[in-house]
């Protein structure tokens, strides 16, 4: 074989190639946009409406805020399409480091928010009172992302399961 051809590797082309196609892509970012915009102003609207748990608003201001940021990192590498765009070190640090501290932040957004669940937060007398909108918003956005999380885990496993049988399928007609 000659140094200038490639063996056939269909799997790492695919891992190469884009997840899904650019209209669902752009639509999915789109939505997810919307919904982190909604965060940031339902948050700054409300940001003196939850005596109960005051940093639900700064938690909804700071999530979305950063959940764009690191939304508009996905979107640089655009390439000219004649060639696989190229992702920066630079950039794919700034993602990591974005990511970790969004993902610590989610879990100190979601003892906030949960710290208010069984109480009457509804109620103005109460002393975990919060403004029924924000609440109701930010305890749903975040039971959401934990039902989107635990999908993509069991859509992981399914395909770590289909690749195990379909591996001991193959040693089985090799063997």
């Amino acid at each position: 074989m000659a140094e200038s051809e490639s063996p056939y590797t269909p799997l790492l082309q695919a891992m190469q190639g884009p997840l899904m196609p650019k209209p669902i892509s752009v639509t999915m970012k789109c939505v997810v946009a919307v919904i982190h915009i909604t965060s940031i102003v339902l948050g700054a609207l409300f940001i003196k409406d939850c005596p109960g748990q005051p940093l639900i608003p700064y938690y909804l201001i700071v999530w979305g805020s950063g959940s764009i940021l690191l939304l508009c990192l996905t979107c640089l590498p655009c390439g000219d399409g004649r060639e696989p765009p190229r992702i920066s070190l630079a950039t794919l640090c700034a993602q990591g480091v974005l990511f970790l501290f969004l993902f610590s932040f989610f879990i100190a957004g979601n003892v906030w928010i949960y710290s208010l669940y069984p109480e009457s937060w509804d109620s103005p007398e109460s002393p975990k009172q919060c403004n029924r909108v924000l609440y109701l918003y930010a305890f749903w956005i975040t039971t959401i992302c934990h039902i989107c999380l635990m999908l993509l885990v069991l859509g992981l496993l399914c395909v770590f399961i289909c690749l195990c049988v379909l591996k001991a399928s193959l040693n089985l007609r090799s063997g």
